[in-house]
């Protein structure tokens, strides 16, 4: 054994005791430091190497109380978020609502809606404005149209027109197209652009 001091000597028992009980371990190391301070130098360093080692004092002292040092217990594994608490499912929610349509027609969308409203990524009043909205503004188009061909079935015989309202009539393939090409995709683009940044957590917090 390298020659080291008393002090050293103590040092490295505390170390190697740490795990034996403590009474025991607290005999065991005032019974060492007494004898080897009524020692003279010399003498110390040949009774700490009769000694040995501070970790085999250790182990024999376990082994002789029966001992068996606790174990850490594992770990838990770590819990897996819900689907719908994932940001995966939230990019597949609003690419499947902007352009779910366009491979499913109607169903798609409809589709991209319920994954949008399961989604825990974004805000009550975000996923209103991202489903409603283009359903807003088809009704509106549509009220308007049938509106303005009201007041033009109004207007004199054979002009097809009322002379005091304007013509708001929107033909059908004109608020299809704005709805499905433009409305509804941009809906989607900004649920994605809402959610750059953001856990779940952000959004229950809000």
């Amino acid at each position: 054994m390298t020659m080291i001091t008393a002090a050293e000597y103590l040092a490295r028992l505390d170390t190697a005791l740490r795990d034996v009980p403590h009474g025991i371990a607290s005999d065991i190391r005032a019974g060492i430091a007494e004898e080897l301070s009524s020692l003279e130098p010399d003498a110390a360093q040949a009774r700490i190497a009769q000694l040995g080692d501070p970790e085999q004092i250790a182990r024999e002292a376990m082994d002789a109380a029966g001992y068996v040092p606790a174990v850490a217990a594992p770990a838990p594994p770590a819990r897996r978020l819900p689907l719908t608490r994932t940001r995966g499912f939230a990019i597949a929610a609003a690419i499947a609502l902007g352009g779910g349509g366009f491979v499913v027609p109607i169903v798609g969308w409809f589709a991209g809606v319920v994954m949008v409203l399961m989604s825990a990524m974004w805000r009550t009043w975000e996923k209103l404005v991202a489903v409603l909205l283009p359903s807003a503004t088809f009704v509106l188009m549509a009220a308007v149209s049938a509106l303005s061909q009201s007041w033009a079935a109004a207007g004199p015989e054979g002009s097809g027109v009322n002379p005091l309202m304007p013509n708001l009539a929107l033909p059908g393939w004109h608020a299809t197209l704005l709805i499905g090409f433009v409305l509804v995709p941009v809906s989607g683009l900004w649920l994605l652009w809402r959610m750059r940044g953001r856990s779940p957590v952000d959004t229950m917090r809000a």
